[in-house]
C-alpha cells in the first residue's frame, strides 16, 4: 500500500469516528440551545407575559430554593361594618387580603382598621396606613411612641397599646401617648387561630417568582456550583460540533 492509500485510509477510518460523535454533540448542543432559545425570549418578554407578577406555586421548587414557610403568621379580621380585606401577618411581612403592603424591619405582632385608617406595630415602632395600604407614618420612641410594645387595641376608635411599662391611648390624631389606667378590661387584639393553609402557601410563594426562575436557569444558577462547569462543557461541545462539521465540509467538498 503506498503512501497516499495509507493517508486515505487514515482519512476514512477519522471520519467513520468523527460522524457519530459529531452527531451526539449535535444532539447536545441543540438542547442547550433550545434551553438558552427558550429562556431568553421568555426573560426579554417578561413584562409581557408577567412573569415577575407569578408566582411559583410548586412546593418541590420552592422546596429546592431552600424558601420555607413563615415562621410566625397572624390573622386580623376587617371590622365588622366594612367590605375591607382581612390583615395577615407573616414574620416581619403585613399583608392586605393577598397583597404585600409592608416589609418591616422586625417580626411585626398585631394589625388593625380603625375608622379611617390601618394600624400595625412591631416591638418597638407603629406603622400607620391609610384603608389602601400606603404607608402615611412610622413613629418610635423619638415621637413619644412607648417602648417594649405587647398588644394593639382598638377601643370606640381610640388606638391602645399594652407595654411592659403599662396600658397607653393615643389621642384621636395619634401623635399624643398617655399613660392610662382603663375602667373596663381591654380586649387586645388576638389573631385568628386558624389561618387558611392556602394563604400560607401563597405567603410562602411570594418570594420566588418564575422571572427569578428563567434568569437563574438561563444562566445556571439554578444548578448550584456545578454549573460553572456543566455551561463549560455545553461551550465545548458546542466548539467541537462547529470544528468537526466544518472538517466533514471541508473533505467532502467537490474539487472545483
Amino acid at each position: 500500500m503506498n503512501k497516499a492509500s495509507r493517508q486515505n485510509s487514515v482519512r476514512l477510518k477519522f471520519m467513520r469516528i468523527l460522524r457519530p460523535w459529531h452527531r451526539r454533540l449535535g444532539l447536545v448542543s441543540a438542547l442547550f440551545i433550545l434551553l438558552l432559545v427558550l429562556t431568553g425570549v421568555a426573560i426579554n418578554h417578561s413584562d409581557d407575559i408577567g412573569l415577575a407578577q407569578t408566582p411559583v406555586t410548586q412546593s418541590w421548587l420552592l422546596d429546592y430554593y431552600g424558601i420555607p414557610a413563615p415562621a410566625h403568621v397572624a390573622q386580623f379580621s376587617a371590622l365588622d361594618t366594612s367590605n375591607l380585606p382581612a390583615l395577615y401577618i407573616t414574620d416581619n411581612l403585613l399583608w392586605q387580603g393577598k397583597r404585600v403592603i409592608f416589609e418591616g424591619s422586625q417580626t411585626l405582632m398585631s394589625a388593625s382598621y380603625t375608622d379611617n385608617m390601618l394600624v400595625a406595630i412591631d416591638e418597638q415602632q407603629l406603622y400607620l396606613f391609610d384603608t389602601a395600604g400606603h404607608l402615611q407614618e412610622t413613629q418610635n420612641s423619638s415621637m413619644g411612641l412607648p417602648t417594649d410594645l405587647l398588644a394593639l387595641a382598638v377601643v370606640n376608635s381610640r388606638v391602645w397599646l399594652n407595654t411592659k411599662a403599662g396600658v397607653y391611648q393615643a389621642d384621636e390624631q395619634l401623635i399624643d401617648w398617655q399613660l392610662m389606667e382603663p375602667i373596663k378590661a381591654i380586649t387586645w387584639l388576638i389573631p385568628n387561630p386558624r389561618v387558611d393553609a392556602e394563604f400560607i402557601q401563597h405567603a410562602r410563594s411570594a418570594h420566588l417568582n418564575w422571572q427569578r426562575v428563567m434568569l437563574d436557569l438561563h444562566s445556571g444558577r439554578l444548578f448550584g456550583a456545578l454549573t460553572v462547569w456543566l455551561w463549560d462543557l455545553f461551550a465545548l461541545a458546542l466548539l467541537l460540533v462547529s470544528l468537526s462539521g466544518f472538517w466533514i465540509w471541508y473533505k467532502q467538498k467537490p474539487p472545483r
